[in-house]
């Protein structure tokens, strides 16, 4: 028997493209998911990108994924390779999620799971030396999502961006900033996001790229379906706990020791908002 959400499936641009337009049947009452910005447990799969210390990348671990590359998007629960995008995406859920872990070289692992804003763990600190030490927690902005691919239903997944440098960081500020100046339910905003190497001095690193691509066409029959869709996964997912593998390594090049989240915030609340 077909199921139901079969015609869901995207199909040439009527979903993938958008409209910047506001579509005129689009509700200004709905906010939905955006209420946060400024029970269960949920297990999803994570949009990781392959970094060059990814046990995804090497042979013989239990979790290497074949020809997977570096910098490329992945599925870390099914090893799905996607490219490094970009990667179409509708968003139903966002969370930010502070977590302390062991550092590496004392054997890792998880700490807190729940580290309050503000904590001290999250700020850099200074040795005896006079040298700069890593936070021993970590910010995680994770979007719940609908990943739209030709040809295939919308596949849930999180993208969990760690920001242990300000490229992910700008990614998930300009996503928020996105999801808020939309001024509508969060699952009504299309987007787009990529994978892109950077450097520092300890290494290259992939980081997210994202970008809006306009509002889901609802004034069209499929978009508005999978907005239909979007809007009940998003409620399915009130209340409930998401639970994903994150990446709980500080991984060495992708922590920029010059990165000073307190520098940044205040220069964003004196910046301009990102183009939408």
């Amino acid at each position: 028997m077909a199921d139901e959400n079969d015609d869901l499936m995207v199909v040439g641009d009527e979903i993938i493209g958008g409209v910047q337009e506001r579509p005129k049947s689009l509700s200004r009452d709905d906010l939905s998911g955006t209420e946060d910005i400024g029970a269960d447990d949920v297990r999803l799969p994570r949009l990781a990108i392959a970094q060059g210390l990814s046990p995804e990348m090497t042979p013989g671990d239990a979790r290497h994924i074949e020809d997977l590359k570096m910098f490329e998007f992945f599925n870390d629960l099914t090893g799905d390779r996607y490219g490094q995008g970009p990667l179409s995406f509708v968003p139903v859920r966002r969370d930010v999620r502070r977590i302390e872990f062991t550092p590496r070289e004392e054997g890792g692992g998880v700490v807190d799971m729940d580290v309050p804003p503000g904590d001290p763990r999250l700020k850099f600190t200074k040795g005896p030396g006079g040298e700069r030490i890593p936070p021993r927690a970590t910010t995680f902005t994770e979007f719940v999502v609908l990943l739209l691919r030709k040809g295939q239903q919308p596949e849930p997944i999180v993208l969990s961006i760690k920001e242990t440098n300000k490229f992910n960081r700008r990614a998930s500020g300009n996503m928020n900033t996105f999801i808020k100046l939309r001024n509508a339910a969060i699952y009504s905003g299309l987007y787009t996001v990529s994978s892109k190497p950077e450097k520092n001095d300890k290494g290259t690193f992939g980081t997210y790229v994202v970008k809006n691509a306009g509002f889901l066409n609802i004034d069209q029959p499929s978009g508005a379906k999978l907005h239909a869709y979007a809007k009940k996964f998003a409620e399915s997912l009130e209340g409930k706990q998401i639970v994903v593998n994150r990446d709980t390594s500080m991984h060495d090049a992708e922590s920029d020791t010059d990165f000073d989240t307190e520098r940044m915030d205040r220069e964003a609340a004196g910046g301009t908002a990102p183009q939408m």
